[in-house]
């Protein structure tokens, strides 16, 4: 099972993690950032847990591809 936590407030809106991972990642039409859906926040974290290890690639692509690095994916 996988973890994500997402840094929303130093997001940039370049909208590459929408790109790789559309099931996780959606650009809001608000502020142009990038939201991770189906997330809790947490203090200044959005978290989703319990994600099926069959994503993990895919995670790992918005990951990497973050310029900013505010995406992290824990597996336990």
């Amino acid at each position: 099972m996988l973890t994500i936590i997402y840094k929303r407030k130093k997001c940039i809106g370049c909208n590459s993690c929408v790109l790789v991972c559309p099931l996780f990642f959606s650009m809001s039409k608000i502020d142009g950032k990038s939201v991770l859906l189906k997330s809790i926040k947490k203090k200044e974290n959005y978290i989703l847990k319990g994600i099926d290890n069959v994503f993990f690639n895919n995670l790992i692509k918005a990951k990497k591809i973050c310029p900013v690095k505010i995406i992290n994916i824990v597996k336990y």
